[in-house]
């Protein structure tokens, strides 16, 4: 049937956002955030900012990232599975994740 409506028969889809934030305070070197199952979320955003005195890293599925004091660095991901920060003694910070998990209606 040409010029059919596709929304007919295929369902349609919704987009769900969900932020979390929290405040770092070293020593941290463990999972902040874990995907519930590793396709739950199809994008996140993870922005973490460092107040303290020195550097210090998080990672996102793996990949590491350096957050000079005083700096924030944000970083989008696609299927994001956890978030991992490492403060040393002294260090802080704050971090923001936005997620971002598709259903249908």
């Amino acid at each position: 049937m040409s010029g059919s409506n596709k929304s007919f028969c295929c369902p349609e889809s919704k987009v769900l956002t969900e932020e979390i934030c929290g405040v770092l305070d070293g020593p941290i070197d463990q999972v902040v955030w874990t995907a519930p199952s590793p396709s739950d979320y199809f994008q996140g955003t993870f922005t973490v900012t460092n107040t303290g005195p020195t550097s210090f890293i998080f990672s996102v599925n793996g990949v590491v990232y350096t957050v000079p004091p005083g700096n924030t660095v944000s970083v989008s991901v696609n299927n994001p599975a956890n978030f991992i920060v490492t403060l040393v003694e002294g260090d802080t910070g704050k971090y923001c994740i936005t997620l971002y998990k598709r259903f249908f209606v």
